[in-house]
């Protein structure tokens, strides 16, 4: 009688996020590939940098909803774009020969990463949001390497009137709604990315 081996549950749960993050890496690969190799050089850069907004805009759209109606960042969602971005700066280093922007947007994302979670130790943000920090340090990494970390200075800016106005309220006895801080991260890390990629065409 022959008995086949079946993994414990906690392993196959941890199996399908990685196999899931590792499709969503080699996807975004092979489509920015396919996107951007049969164009000129100086086109490849521009065309792949505007494909990796497109694809950030419709995650950040779904990213935001979620956020403001559950108050949390599903990890199905941040490191899956994270995954595509990686992806496709990967790709581009190689068609575009964009090694140097590569390395920017990659080592941008592990730093802002890295800052969101010194200041995620000290509750200010929730880990979604480190995990958001991937993209936006990869999206507007790719331009330059300090880039990110105007972003999360403009996040905090957009999110400035909105904790005036909460702190006002409440000193005035008012019930007031916190509102998440993906949003403002997300519209922050677009605003950088579609000014420095809308500054770099030429005229």
């Amino acid at each position: 009688m022959t008995s086949t081996y079946e993994a414990p549950q906690g392993v196959r749960a941890r199996l399908h996020p990685a196999l899931r993050y590792s499709i969503a890496l080699l996807g975004g690969f092979v489509a920015s590939t396919a996107l951007t190799a049969p164009l000129s050089a100086d086109l490849r850069p521009i065309v792949g940098g505007w494909a990796m907004i497109a694809v950030y805009a419709v995650y950040g759209t779904l990213l935001a909803r979620h956020d403001l109606r559950e108050k949390r960042l599903p990890d199905s969602l941040t490191l899956t774009l994270a995954a595509i971005l990686t992806g496709s700066v990967l790709a581009l280093a190689l068609t575009a020969g964009a090694g140097a922007a590569a390395i920017s947007a990659i080592a941008g994302g592990l730093g802002l990463a890295v800052v969101l979670t010194c200041i995620g130790l000290a509750g200010h943000v929730g880990f979604g949001d480190v995990k958001l920090a991937l993209s936006i340090g990869l999206l507007t990494g790719w331009h330059t390497w300090y880039f990110p970390f105007l972003a999360i200075a403009l996040a905090y800016l957009l999110a400035f009137p909105h904790a005036i106005a909460a702190a006002i309220l409440k000193s005035r006895g008012r019930d007031t709604h916190d509102l998440p801080f993906g949003p403002y991260l997300l519209a922050a890390g677009a605003i950088i990315a579609l000014v420095a990629i809308i500054s770099n065409i030429p005229l």
